[in-house]
């Protein structure tokens, strides 16, 4: 007799870790901003970089589960919990 278990792999964030990642975000786009404004580019360019630059870091934090397990490992780390 063969047996069969199916289990989901999807995984469940709570309101804490949104809220870490939400705030991390937050520096990343500050940070990318910042460095944007720097750059010796004429006006439009500058800001069409931002955006791109900013569309992608908003993907990779809110949309891409390996990067956001990553953030999630880092800040454990950090805090000496266990997964």
């Amino acid at each position: 007799m063969r047996m069969s278990v199916t289990e989901s792999h999807t995984v469940k964030r709570g309101p804490e870790t949104w809220t870490f990642i939400y705030i991390v975000l937050g520096f990343a786009l500050s940070i990318e901003g910042t460095i944007t404004g720097m750059l010796p580019v004429p006006f439009p360019w500058n800001v069409m970089a931002y955006v791109i630059l900013g569309l992608v870091t908003f993907w990779l934090f809110i949309n891409y589960g390996p990067f956001q397990n990553w953030l999630v490992k880092i800040k454990n780390k950090y805090e000496g919990k266990a997964r």
